[in-house]
């Protein structure tokens, strides 16, 4: 329906200006994005605590998502955000679309259709004329395809009968509306993997979703395993299909059928061992090398240890997935290892899984606990060198930059991504643009909060813990 004009494919999309007006717990809201790449941070701050299920949490990204995903498509989606009045304001954004390679233009349509064979003047005139027009849209999608475009967006919520509707202008020319999927289907790749599954899956096993394997010695890996289904068991089940048995009545038509069928079983297959090889590798680079995450694939019980193992061996129903420091060998329990790595690996799932399907626009959001545990070693490394290793010769406590590496990753991968970080503490390098949400009550009302959004770039962060170090100097010259 939106093949002749879309414009997804072979560009890159920057975000330029937001604008948020009278809703999402904002009255008047402009942020301008960063333009030297595509990965934005957003710091915030609760005063409320909001629903953990949300796909996103300050109005910043919440925006986006309502203009930029077919997250909240339709009035009863739009329900589920607490902080959106049905009935008034609106959000929009500024968008430049940019050509990957802007020597690899539509190529003109073949001309051959005129030669078709003999034909009547009229039927000769009537093929000229429909040249004519097929003429005129290619050269039109040429000029889009291999041109920057600017693209103004809006969707309100003053009007009961148009929630699914957005209006937009392509560099300020006519406007024009359409229904959110038409337009998001024009200018975004849509994510073929839910993002909302993985993080329910992560709520539903809140604390202990990450459970490392126990066998207990009789070839039963996974007999004493009495925790609820790992999310990746899950995920994979999404895939998983059994084997095709052939029947002597199906006839050769069928049988091609079944062919194919199982070839794309197999690739299904390869596809899951893949996006968990994938998923390692960003995992493991978060990390620093410091942790790895093993995903353990049970055989379907075949006893004949000579016959190499192919992809049909495997049952990928029962996968477990084991996290452990780098080399570790041995089976160690979840409740051993620290906590904030379930959120990596969970960050690790969508960049890797968004870059699958090339996705437009990937918002990344609940990474209290990664937060609260960098923050915690910043701040102990910061006071443990500052005042027990004070010689160059003296081991030294060090804190890992998980936020920074997140960004290198998402950069590498060439997605938008929007993060959410509930800390000040981010340990990025100076300079980098920010965004800043800071919830606070609203005097008003008990039920309603207001937000304060701003822009900012990030400062030293050592800086900010100086009052901190100078009060336990205080205390030590006390005791």
């Amino acid at each position: 329906m939106y093949g002749e004009t879309t414009l997804n494919k072979n560009h890159v999309i920057k975000f330029i200006r937001l604008k948020i007006n009278h809703c999402l717990g904002c009255d008047e809201v402009e942020i301008n994005f960063s333009t030297a790449d595509n990965v934005h941070i957003i710091i915030y701050s609760l005063a409320k605590d909001l629903a953990k299920d949300l796909p996103a949490v300050t109005p910043v990204a919440q925006a986006i998502l309502l203009l930029c995903s077919l997250t909240y498509p339709d009035s009863d989606s739009l329900q589920t955000i607490p902080q959106l009045e049905i009935g008034k304001g609106s959000v929009s954004m500024s968008f430049k679309v940019d050509p990957v390679d802007k020597e690899n233009e539509t190529d003109p349509e073949s001309e051959s259709d005129l030669d078709e064979g003999p034909s009547t003047s009229k039927q000769a005139l009537e093929r000229l004329e429909q040249r004519a027009v097929r003429k005129a849209k290619e050269a039109s999608l040429r000029n889009l395809h291999s041109k920057s475009i600017f693209v103004t967006v809006e969707r309100r919520f003053d009007m009961y009968f148009a929630l699914d509707t957005v209006s937009y202008y392509i560099n300020g020319g006519k406007r024009q509306t359409c229904r959110l999927p038409e337009f998001h289907a024009k200018f975004f790749v849509r994510p073929q993997y839910s993002i909302n599954l993985l993080r329910q899956l992560h709520e539903k096993c809140s604390g202990n979703w990450l459970k490392v394997i126990q066998s207990d010695g009789d070839g039963d890996a996974f007999k004493k395993f009495k925790d609820p289904d790992s999310p990746f068991e899950t995920f994979v089940k999404l895939f998983e299909s059994n084997p095709i048995k052939s029947n002597d009545t199906i006839g050769k038509l069928a049988k091609t059928c079944l062919h194919v069928n199982e070839a794309v079983r197999l690739t299904e297959r390869e596809f899951i061992l893949e996006v968990f090889n994938q998923v390692r590798h960003i995992f493991e680079y978060i990390t620093a090398q410091e942790y790895t995450v093993w995903f353990l694939v049970p055989c379907l019980g075949d006893n004949d240890q000579l016959r190499s193992k192919t992809l049909e061996d495997f049952d990928l129903t029962k996968v477990r997935t084991s996290i452990r420091p780098a080399g570790d060998t041995t089976n160690i329990w979840w409740d051993h290892t620290d906590h904030n790595i379930k959120d990596i690996l969970l960050v690790a799932f969508q960049l890797d899984l968004a870059t699958h399907v090339n996705q437009s626009v990937l918002v990344i959001s609940h990474l209290e606990t990664l937060a609260e545990f960098s923050t915690m070693q910043y701040v102990t490394a910061f006071f443990m060198n500052d005042f027990y290793a004070k010689k160059n010769t003296e081991p030294k406590w060090i804190c890992h930059r998980y936020l920074e590496r997140i960004i290198d990753v998402a950069l590498f991968l060439g997605v938008i991504v929007i993060i959410e970080y509930p800390s000040a503490f981010t340990l990025l390098q100076e300079g980098r643009h920010l965004i800043k949400c800071f919830q606070k009550d609203d005097p008003e009302s008990s039920s309603t909060s207001q937000w304060e959004i701003f822009e900012d770039v990030v400062k030293e962060s050592e800086s900010d813990l100086e009052f901190l170090k100078e009060a336990v100097g205080k205390v030590q010259q006390n005791v």
